[in-house]
């Protein structure tokens, strides 16, 4: 046996090896618990988040596929369960659960559950993770609630297990008040598999090192990245930074609300105040600190230091202010189940906030947020029921030297649902799924492109849908001189809606989703003309969209210096190229000018 000695005589390779085991073992948390899950949102959007602690709850490392809110707010959730259940009252066979929103990541479908890990009776630390489950019972996610009641059940810190023994009254309890009790008490059971996994790989390395426990481990890791992080802000010009951003498309009386932020740079420390932020509102909007603190965190560290493992030393430097009652720190019973629609506003306020000082290590902002997440509830023609998420998202803003990612989501990095499994689950057929031309923002670095859904009711029976999205009336804005990217819109039987809603849709109802697209970065005329010229045969950018945003392809159009664009069929219906500046099109020749 390698018996390792304490952190003074950790030296650098072990100290690596044994860093990448507990982030390996988070991965395995994670396989475990997509592979075992039974709803789609596990499975499929891979809503989850997984952490290893050591016996002071402090967190080592996470998994590496894993939403910012999840993890970012576990840490807080882990030290909450510690204070109700000190480590020292833990005996082996015990599991925590809550999915209290002001306990854990700020609303009731995210259920965290840990499990205390020993070795004989030795604490070792501790397994948790957090899922998003597909049903918690309440109004399906209805976008007018006032209240948090309206919004399902809420399991405080209790234990799920007692020693080995399983709390049979709480699983009665979940059964009854959810509409798909198999799938949800099944993705528990992934939840806890996935921690017993941890739990027996984690009593498998302490023993193969010779480990009396993991404290040394964590407290070198967690010295490791808060210095890491305290070099990378140090390299930030001191100063303070501020920004106001709208939270899009929010209220029911018109009035806006608006993030503000101070960003105060000081050496290695960043203080982040959200002072001045609007109140909380009777809207499901509000967000509890825990998921505030989870999303002020992360763009700072994907700014600042984005490769480096996560763990709690990341967070250290970083100092948080956030008003009490205000939306980004509402108090109890607040409405907080679309919490998405206003916390991903944050991530914007502290991008354009840090633009100001490190605008090459920043992100214009995305038609991703608010979050587009449209649930569905019905029954089969055979009487079975169902419910169901569709996850699908507008494009990224673009970045200082890249252009935006088309229909990809952020900030939480959540998969977008697949039509085939979406259609197996549900009576609802997919009748086009596209790119949306010109959707991403114009810049030197073109926004992402967004995506339009249409989804036709083919069931003999109606479906509940609550469809929420964002950026109805204002597209996500460019940075440097970017243009912003296109609108949203959501669509039912050809009618506009005027915003969130939960609608009826009836037997061959048709309900359309046109997703935003993200903003540019950069002013257009900075744009290689080479690269619009690719936009355009990609179908990315059309001819008119190119002719109207970027002066140096207009310049180029008149000039004749435009190569082949488009692929067309000649009279046999073989393809060929065809260069638009000899054809008859829109601006194609001297006599006409560009639409």
């Amino acid at each position: 046996m390698n018996q390792v000695e304490p952190e003074r005589n950790l030296d650098a390779i072990d100290f690596q090896i044994l860093w990448s085991r507990i982030v390996n073992i988070a991965d395995e948390m994670a396989i475990t618990l997509v592979r075992t899950a039974f709803s789609h949102v596990v499975r499929e959007n891979q809503d989850y988040g997984c952490g290893i602690y050591d016996a002071d709850g402090r967190m080592m490392g996470q998994s590496t596929q894993c939403t910012p809110g999840h993890i970012g707010a576990m840490p807080i959730a882990v030290r909450d369960m510690l204070e109700k259940y000190p480590a020292d009252s833990l005996v082996p066979g015990d599991v925590i659960i809550t999915n209290d929103p002001w306990l854990g990541a700020g609303h009731t479908p995210d259920i965290f559950i840990t499990t205390p890990v020993f070795m004989a009776d030795r604490l070792l630390g501790f397994a948790s993770n957090c899922a998003h489950h597909i049903d918690i019972g309440g109004r399906m996610g209805a976008p007018d609630a006032r209240q948090v009641y309206e919004e399902g059940i809420i399991i405080p810190i209790t234990k799920l297990y007692r020693a080995g023994k399983v709390n049979d009254d709480l699983l009665e309890l979940i059964r009854r008040n959810v509409r798909m009790p198999e799938k949800v008490i099944g993705d528990l059971r992934a939840q806890l598999a996935a921690n017993e996994v941890a739990a027996r790989r984690l009593v498998a390395l302490v023993r193969e090192r010779g480990l009396r426990d993991f404290s040394d481990l964590t407290t070198k890791i967690n010295a490791f990245t808060e210095a890491a992080m305290r070099q990378a802000i140090a390299a930030i010009p001191d100063g303070r930074y501020k920004a106001t951003v709208a939270i899009p498309d929010t209220t029911e009386d018109g009035s806006e609300l608006s993030i503000k932020v101070e960003l105060t740079v000081n050496g290695g420390d960043i203080t982040v105040d959200f002072s001045g932020t609007s109140p909380q509102v009777d809207l499901p909007i509000n967000c509890v600190y825990n998921i505030t603190y989870a999303y002020t965190i992360f763009p700072l560290k994907c700014a600042l230091h984005p490769h480096i493992p996560n763990n709690e030393g990341c967070a250290r430097p970083i100092q948080l202010k956030v008003p009490a009652g205000s939306i980004l720190n509402a108090s109890f019973p607040a409405a907080c189940m679309w919490r998405t629609s206003t916390v991903y506003s944050a991530c914007e306020a502290i991008f354009e906030a840090l633009s100001q000082a490190i605008p090459d290590k920043i992100m214009a902002p995305s038609g991703s947020y608010p979050l587009w997440l449209s649930i569905f509830r019905g029954e089969h023609d055979d009487g079975r029921s169902f419910v169901a998420h569709f996850n699908a998202q507008g494009g990224q803003g673009a970045r200082y030297a890249k252009d935006g990612v088309s229909t990809t989501v952020f900030p939480p990095n959540v998969m977008n649902t697949p039509i085939e499994m979406f259609e197996a689950e549900t009576p609802l057929l997919c009748e086009y799924k596209a790119l949306i031309p010109d959707s991403g923002g114009a810049g030197r670095q073109r926004g992402g492109s967004a995506q339009k859904v249409a989804w036709r009711n083919s069931g003999r029976t109606a479906i509940v849908a609550s469809i929420i999205g964002g950026r109805y009336d204002h597209g996500a804005k460019g940075l440097a001189g970017g243009r912003a990217g296109a609108n949203g819109a959501i669509h039912l039987n050809g009618d506009r809606l005027p915003g969130n809603k939960q609608v009826v849709l009836k037997t061959d109802d048709r309900l359309e989703m046109t997703f935003p697209g993200g903003g540019g970065f950069g002013d257009p005329v900075e744009r290689n003309l080479e690269a619009i010229i690719s936009d355009v045969r990609a179908g990315v950018v059309t001819l008119e969209g190119a002719m109207r945003d970027y002066e140096g392809f207009r310049e180029a159009w008149h000039q004749r210096r435009i190569p082949p664009l488009a692929r067309d069929r000649d009279r046999e219906g073989h393809l060929q190229d065809i260069s638009l500046a000899e054809t008859n099109e829109p601006g194609g020749g001297d006599d006409h000018e560009p639409s």
